[in-house]
């Protein structure tokens, strides 16, 4: 099985030296996902100095094979509307 390794940047790069096995891309974006949670879990206040949270995932030879980010702000997005009787 190939290994991916899930590096994270949250103001600081935090390089994953070990990885882990898995059967390919599309578990390591489901990985990617539960790891960038455990961040926002664990981490919440802190998210809120540096704004933005990433996993950038990469193979053995280190391409980068996925990457997701959360970011913050204290304004909707753009083109955000409430549609009719929501709250």
């Amino acid at each position: 099985m190939p290994r991916y390794f899930f590096h994270t940047q949250n103001g600081d790069c935090v390089r994953d030296d070990q990885g882990e096995e898995l059967k390919g891309v599309e578990a390591a974006r489901e990985e990617a996902v539960a790891v960038l949670g455990e961040i926002l879990r664990y981490r919440g206040a802190s998210f809120w100095e540096t704004r933005a949270f990433s996993v950038i995932v990469t193979d053995d030879d280190g391409e980068t094979v996925v990457s997701i980010t959360a970011s913050a702000s204290n304004h909707a997005p753009d083109g955000w509307t409430l549609s009719e009787g929501s709250q």
